[in-house]
C-alpha cells in the first residue's frame, strides 16, 4: 500500500510540478534529513495507530512537507512573526516545526491526533540541535477541534491534515482566538484542497507559492 502511495506522489508531481521541479524537491529530503539528523521521510497511515479523537477519513495520513518548499514557506512570513507562537496542526514527525525553528521561530507547538506521531516528534527533538537554544518544542497528543489556542500564537500551519468539516472548526477556534485576543494572525495552507474556506471565512491572500502547475499553498491573513 505505501509503495503505491510513494508511486502516485511522484507520478502526480512529476505531472503538476514538472521533472525539474520534482528532483529539486527529491534533492532536498535526504540532504536535509542528515543535515537535521531526524527521521520524517515515511508516510504513515493512522488506521493502526492510537487516536485521540474519532478516526475518520476527515482525518488524513501522515506524510511530511516537502523541505524546499517549507523554507521557502518560512521565509515568506513577516519576521516579527518569529518571536511568537507557531501552531502545526497534524505535525506528525514534526518536521516542518524543526525547518521553522531552524529559520529562526523560537516558540513551536505540535498537535496531532496520533500518539505514535507524537513520539516519533518528541524523538526527533531529542537529536535535533537547534538553532537557537531558547528554541522550546512543544508536543501535543490532541484532537485539533479540542486544542486551546495559546494567547501568543500567531502563525497557524497546515499541511492538509484533515478534510473540510476539522479544518472549519479549527478555523472557527482560530477566529475565536482572534475574538478573545486581538492581532494579526498568519496561516499557511500547503497542498491547500480545501483554501476556499480560508477565503469564505474572511481571510485574505497574502502570499501564494507555485511550482510550474501546482499551486504548493497558500499564506492567509487575518485581524
Amino acid at each position: 500500500m505505501k509503495l503505491l502511495q510513494y508511486i502516485y506522489y511522484f507520478l502526480r508531481s512529476l505531472w503538476l510540478r514538472g521533472p525539474l521541479n520534482t528532483f529539486k524537491l527529491l534533492s532536498y529530503e535526504r540532504s536535509n534529513e542528515k543535515k537535521f539528523n531526524i527521521k520524517t521521510l515515511s508516510i504513515v497511515n493512522l488506521k493502526d495507530l492510537t487516536l485521540a479523537g474519532i478516526g475518520s477519513a476527515e482525518n488524513h495520513h501522515y506524510q511530511g512537507a516537502s523541505y524546499y518548499i517549507l523554507f521557502k514557506v518560512f521565509d515568506l512570513l513577516p519576521s516579527d512573526l518569529k518571536y511568537k507562537a507557531i501552531i502545526d496542526y497534524g505535525c506528525g514527525k514534526g518536521r516542518a516545526l524543526f525547518v521553522a525553528e531552524a529559520c529562526g521561530f523560537k516558540k513551536l507547538i505540535g498537535v496531532d491526533i496520533a500518539k505514535e506521531l507524537i513520539e516519533e516528534a518528541k524523538n526527533n527533538e531529542l537529536i535535533y540541535i537547534k538553532k537557537n537554544i531558547n528554541s522550546e518544542f512543544i508536543f501535543e497528543f490532541e484532537d485539533a477541534i479540542k486544542y486551546l489556542i495559546p494567547a501568543d500564537a500567531e502563525t497557524f500551519y497546515f499541511f492538509n491534515p484533515f478534510g473540510k468539516q476539522i479544518l472549519q472548526e479549527v478555523i472557527n477556534n482560530i477566529k475565536d482566538s482572534l475574538i478573545d485576543h486581538p492581532r494579526t494572525i498568519y496561516c499557511v495552507y500547503l497542498n491547500p484542497i480545501y483554501h476556499s474556506i480560508f477565503e469564505e471565512n474572511g481571510f485574505n491572500v497574502y502570499k501564494t507559492i507555485k511550482s510550474w502547475r501546482y499551486l504548493e499553498g497558500v499564506i492567509y491573513t487575518i485581524n
